[in-house]
């Protein structure tokens, strides 16, 4: 078993189970939880029903083990408007530490929890997590520096579908509901060199604007996630890989 620190994306991960960091208020609208929320709809979809019957309580963790990976929602912040704070970050460690192994998780991915948009130094997180995960001896744990650059799963999937022509752009606003006008500023970035992860495509931007607004991200996750599964649900069609 192991313990390391790498930088890339956390969901390119093999681990069984993978932490994201959420508040308490059903909200999930930046940085890694966004990525969650647009992976895995029906997770926050559960997470928000929960948050509303004000059931989540700083300092807890929230498992979600209807995924694969099972995914740790860890409660570091109460309202998303405020910053996370450190006794939360090490309640969440102290927990996750003393309840592993009744969970039978083997192996686990992390960020570096409350060092971006928590506000956090990252030292300190640096401290705490080694503090309380360096020296576990049955489980495989890895630390994620999140590189904005390192491409995931989805993004490959769209390279194939732009590189390969699988469906005219009049198919995808249909399997997608993306309007044509948009797909092809979407192939434009894909098609530019600088383009290398999903996180540069939603930050793309053409004469000062995005050119994929929030619906448009939300409807191309779904698009993308449909399609590595082997089917496209639109309209009871499938459609199997090419």
């Amino acid at each position: 078993m192991s313990y390391k620190e790498v930088k890339g994306n956390i969901f390119n991960t093999n681990a069984m189970a993978v932490v994201n960091t959420v508040n308490c208020v059903g909200a999930m609208g930046k940085g890694i939880a966004l990525d969650f929320k647009l992976r895995y709809p029906e997770m926050f979809r559960e997470y928000q029903k929960i948050c509303f019957k004000h059931l989540l309580k700083p300092g807890q963790i929230l498992p979600y083990k209807k995924s694969n990976p099972i995914i740790l929602n860890f409660a570091i912040k109460d309202d998303w408007k405020d910053p996370s704070k450190i006794e939360w970050v090490e309640e969440t460690l102290q927990k996750f530490v003393s309840n592993y192994k009744q969970l039978g998780i083997s192996s686990v991915a992390f960020p570096w929890m409350g060092a971006m948009n928590g506000g956090i130094p990252i030292e300190t997180i640096k401290y705490l997590t080694r503090k309380y995960l360096s020296n576990l001896e049955d489980i495989d744990i890895e630390i994620y520096e999140f590189d904005p650059n390192v491409p995931c799963k989805l993004y490959i999937v769209l390279k194939e579908i732009v590189s390969l022509s699988i469906f005219s752009i009049p198919e995808l606003e249909s399997y997608s509901g993306i309007k044509s006008r948009y797909w092809i500023k979407i192939f434009e970035a894909v098609n530019n060199s600088r383009t290398k992860s999903l996180n540069n495509l939603c930050n793309y931007m053409i004469d000062g604007k995005r050119i994929i607004g929030k619906t448009n991200i939300e409807r191309l996750f779904i698009f993308l996630t449909q399609y590595d599964k082997g089917s496209i649900g639109v309209s009871g069609n499938i459609f199997e890989k090419i």
